[in-house]
């Protein structure tokens, strides 16, 4: 049975000063829920750790073996006390409390790193993480006014690749240049509109892609930090492509020379 006073802070975490406040999150889904269950089990870091669980008995039934290796507290309810506390439209039959990652530092690995400056919408961000975790990206930098990772309607779309990668908020400037410090010489791209043709160059595996915001692209203090501006060619007559189709694009492109 959930009590009023779980039932008010289950609620507020769809706030981020709650979030913040409580170093909490909800994850919510059968979907999401198992992929973060089975997070639990792979040998290494695991960065996401399950506070507390709520399910139906139906829920319960399928994953005992789950539940008995897990060890977290959990709590059985009613199809109609999740509804209460549901961020979704329709209830699903499982629902997580998990503790947000403490504040890490970016990895110095050979290979491609994704910077987001300024991504406002949860639906783009969603996107931009499957997007990385289909091209095996790990590391994905956020600038502090990118939208938050720990969102419902981010984490909803991210389809569980959030629990893959490594999710970071940095000032921009600082994060580029502590990798730059261990990798002097990888190279930032920028997808700007001034860019040159992404479709006529060879482009490395180790490297920074910095992507803008959806409205007015890589701000100007980001932009300063770019060694190489690249564009994907508009070849018909749309005004603009979507940030996270043109994320997907370019990773694409970095990950198949």
């Amino acid at each position: 049975m959930l009590s009023k006073n779980k039932i008010k802070l289950i609620k507020s975490l769809d706030q981020k000063k709650y979030r913040t406040e409580h170093n909490l999150f909800v994850v919510e889904g059968e979907k999401l829920c198992n992929e973060l269950i089975h997070s639990q089990f792979v040998v290494g870091e695991k960065p996401f750790e399950i506070a507390e669980l709520f399910y139906t008995l139906s829920w319960k039934q399928k994953h005992l073996e789950d539940l008995e290796e897990l060890n977290v507290t959990s709590t059985e309810v009613t199809e109609s006390e999740l509804q209460k506390v549901s961020q979704l439209k329709t209830s699903n039959q499982v629902l997580a409390l998990v503790k947000i990652p403490q504040k890490k530092i970016p990895r110095y690995d050979d290979d491609l790193v994704l910077v987001l400056d300024g991504v406002r919408d949860p639906g783009n961000m969603g996107t931009i993480m499957r997007t990385a975790d289909w091209f095996g990206i790990k590391e994905l930098i956020c600038s502090a006014d990118c939208v938050d990772a720990f969102n419902s309607k981010v984490v909803q779309a991210t389809m569980g690749s959030l629990f893959r990668i490594n999710v970071l908020y940095y000032d921009l400037e600082v994060a580029i240049s502590k990798i730059r410090k261990h990798h002097p010489l990888k190279p930032v791209y920028g997808a700007t509109l001034d860019g040159e043709n992404v479709y006529n160059m060879s482009l490395p595996q180790d490297a920074i892609l910095v992507v803008g915001n959806e409205a007015h692209g890589i701000s100007p203090k980001s932009k300063e930090l770019l060694t190489k501006e690249i564009l994907i060619p508009r070849f018909g007559s749309g005004e603009s492509l979507n940030v996270g189709i043109a994320t997907a694009i370019l990773c694409s492109e970095f990950k198949r020379q």
